[in-house]
């Protein structure tokens, strides 16, 4: 028996109903699953819109659909950037903030691809598919090891304004290079510190953007990188997050060496 083929692709969601006139022009029929904006089917395909923007489309002429979906999709019209951070939530490793641009003579092509918000993806998964998106996007980032980060918090005393100035820098470096017509931001404070900035919109759940979410999956993937030098350097397994694991490692670590532990935990946990 032959396996179902599955291809996945990103739409931006403001094209969705542009892919869903397709469908029906084509005389697709809509069906009912849970879960999913709209669905339909045709002669042996299934085609499923997610709200994060990915349509999982299942079945015979899987990639053919794809190509005509993308056909349809419109590319910008000039580049997009999207910025995301990764680390803020974990005990052991650095901050990561990246910005991601990308032109629009790459945009269906990291479509293509099917980024996605990094926290939804295994590690194994996002580290292969990071490394396909490398090359349609350029890219900045910022690594704040424990180390400089620690520093660094305690000048500022707060998370949120030490990130509020390294994602100036990032913005004003990839204005600079890259000319992006917008720049999103997934809001990360109540507070919006980009205002004087009039390319920036810092947007709630910005993940739902797509370069928001490729830029999500890079910093995830030089966040991964640089917890296992981390590892590699010192011999310990780190866990990821803020898990009693992580918590009772981290407690051991400050009694028996506060110095090493400087090295690999971020001060923001005061309850490591």
């Amino acid at each position: 028996m032959t396996k179902r083929k599955n291809v996945s692709l990103r739409v931006p969601l403001e094209q969705v109903d542009r892919v869903k006139e397709l469908l029906e022009s084509e005389g697709l029929r809509e069906r009912e699953v849970k879960n999913t904006l709209w669905s339909y089917e045709g002669e042996g395909v299934y085609l499923n819109m997610y709200p994060s923007g990915t349509l999982l489309i299942q079945g015979k002429g899987a990639e053919a659909w794809a190509d005509r979906i993308l056909e349809r999709i419109e590319a910008p019209e000039g580049p997009l950037a999207g910025c995301d951070e990764v680390g803020k939530g974990d005990l052991f490793g650095p901050l990561v903030l990246c910005c991601a641009v990308v032109n629009p003579e790459n945009f269906k092509k990291v479509l293509s691809l099917s980024p996605k918000d990094s926290k939804s993806m295994k590690d194994d998964e996002l580290l292969k598919r990071a490394e396909k998106l490398k090359k349609y996007v350029n890219r900045r980032c910022i690594v704040l090891m424990p180390e400089r980060f620690n520093e660094l918090y305690r000048e500022y005393g707060n998370i949120n304004r030490l990130m509020d100035d390294a994602y100036r820098k990032l913005v004003q470096s990839i204005v600079r290079d890259f000319r992006p017509v917008r720049v999103v931001i997934d809001r990360y404070s109540f507070r919006n510190p980009f205002q004087d900035m009039g390319v920036v919109d810092f947007l709630e759940k910005g993940e739902r953007d797509v370069v928001v979410s490729v830029a999500s999956m890079l910093a995830r993937a030089k966040f991964l990188e640089k917890l296992r030098e981390l590892e590699d350097n010192y011999g310990l397994k780190l866990p990821k997050g803020a898990s009693s694991e992580a918590k009772r490692l981290a407690q051991k670590l400050k009694r028996e060496d506060p110095e090493l532990a400087n090295t690999l935990i971020k001060s923001s946990f005061n309850g490591g």
